[in-house]
C-alpha cells in the first residue's frame, strides 16, 4: 500500500463527517485530539461524538494481533485520564481501522471490545478529492469551447453594446442574431459584458475595454491597454471563468514545455494543454484537440502572453511575470480550499 497513515490521517482529522461515514456512528463527530501522547504510545485520532468518546487508531496494512493490544493500551490510558478528571468523561469506543481482517479475527476484537473497520486508504483519498471539487469548484473547471478563434471578434458587439439595446446588435453589427448571441457569452466568459435581469450589459472591466480601445487600430484588433487590462484582470482571479482559466493553463503550458525544447512546439502543446485542461476524453479527435489548442493559444497571443514563431510558441516578458504571479495566486487558492475544508 503506497500510503501513509499520516496521509489517511489527515483526511480524517480534518473532515470529521467523513470519518463519522466511515465508522457508521450516527451522531456528528467533533476532534478532540490528533497523534495524543499517552503512556503507551500516540493516539491517532480521539473525537467526541454525543457523549461518547472515540478512540480510532488507523492501519494501512492488515490486521496483525498485536493491533488489538494497541488499542486497548490506548484504552485504558484514556480511562486513567478521565478518573483524575484529565478529559473529558462518558464511554469510549475503541476502533480498530485496517484495510482487511483475516477470518476468525472478528472474536478476538470482540473479546477485546474493540470494534474493527475495513477500508480503503484509496477510497478515503477519493472522498477527500470529492470534497475539494465542492467546496472548491476552481480544481476541476474545464475551459470552454467558444468557438470564436480570437479575442477581437467580439470587438463589433462589445463596442456597440456600449449604447446599444441587445435586440439592435444585429442590425448594428452586421451580425446574425445566432453570431452576437455567441459573442456576448463570449464576452461574459471574458468579463466584459454580464447578464441583469436576463439582458446583456457591459459591465464595468467592459467600459473600461471600450475605453482603452485605439482610436487609430482597426476594430480587428486587441489594443495594447486593452490586452493589460486583461492581464491584470486575470491575475487578480485566474478562476473567475472557464475561458480566462484556459488562458492561464495555456500560457502554464508553455512555461512548462520549454523545460524540454524552446520555442515550443504546438505539436507539444496539443496534448498537453488537452490534459491539464480535463479535455482528454472530450477532445478525442486530433481535429478537436487541435482546434481548441489553437483557440486558447490565440487568445493568448492577443492578450500579450505569448508570441508565435510559425508553429512555435514563445513565452513573453509579460507571459512570463504573468504565469509566476498565478502560480503563487493558484497555489493561495488551494492551501486555502484545504484549510476551509
Amino acid at each position: 500500500m503506497l500510503v501513509r497513515e499520516s496521509q489517511v490521517e489527515d483526511v480524517l482529522a480534518t473532515y470529521p463527517h467523513l470519518t463519522q461515514q466511515l465508522l457508521g456512528v450516527s451522531n456528528e463527530l467533533s476532534l478532540l485530539a490528533r497523534q495524543m501522547s499517552l503512556p503507551s504510545g500516540k493516539l491517532d485520532l480521539l473525537f467526541a461524538s454525543g457523549n461518547r468518546l472515540l478512540l480510532l487508531e488507523l492501519k494501512v496494512e492488515d490486521f496483525r494481533e498485536e493491533f488489538i493490544k494497541q488499542v486497548v493500551n490506548y484504552r485504558d490510558d484514556l480511562m486513567v485520564l478521565q478518573s483524575k478528571n484529565m478529559l473529558l468523561q462518558g464511554n469510549i469506543d475503541a476502533f480498530l481501522v485496517c484495510p482487511a481482517f483475516p477470518n476468525g479475527t472478528d472474536g478476538l476484537c470482540k473479546q477485546s471490545s474493540v470494534i474493527p473497520i475495513v477500508y480503503s486508504p484509496a477510497e478515503v483519498l477519493e472522498a477527500f478529492f470529492s470534497q475539494i471539487e465542492i467546496t472548491s469548484p476552481f480544481i476541476t473547471m474545464k475551459p470552454m469551447d467558444s468557438g470564436l478563434w480570437n479575442i477581437h471578434l467580439i470587438n463589433r458587439v462589445v463596442y456597440a453594446l456600449l449604447d446599444t439595446p441587445v435586440k439592435d446588435l444585429p442590425a448594428r453589427t452586421g451580425l446574425s442574431e445566432r453570431s452576437v448571441g455567441n459573442h456576448l457569452r463570449f464576452a461574459e466568459q471574458l468579463c466584459l459584458a454580464q447578464k441583469v435581469q436576463g439582458s446583456f450589459h457591459l459591465s464595468n472591466l467592459g467600459k473600461q475595454y471600450v475605453l482603452s480601445q485605439d482610436p487609430s487600430s482597426p476594430f480587428q484588433v486587441v489594443a495594447e491597454g486593452q490586452a493589460k487590462l486583461l492581464r491584470d484582470f486575470i491575475v487578480r482571479d485566474p478562476f473567475v471563468t472557464p475561458t480566462i482559466f484556459g488562458i492561464y493553463l495555456m500560457v502554464e503550458t508553455v512555461f512548462s514545455l520549454a523545460r524540454n525544447t524552446y520555442p515550443v512546439p504546438l505539436s507539444l502543446v496539443i496534448p498537453y494543454f488537452r490534459d491539464a485542461c480535463g479535455k482528454r476524453f472530450i477532445w478525442q479527435t486530433e481535429t478537436s484537440s487541435y482546434h481548441g489548442t489553437r483557440m486558447y493559444s490565440n487568445y493568448a497571443v492577443e492578450l500579450g502572453l505569448l508570441g508565435k514563431m510559425g508553429d512555435k510558441l514563445l513565452l513573453t516578458p509579460s507571459g512570463l511575470q504573468f504565469i509566476l504571479l498565478l502560480q503563487l495566486h493558484k497555489g493561495i487558492k488551494i492551501v486555502d480550499a484545504l484549510q476551509k475544508g
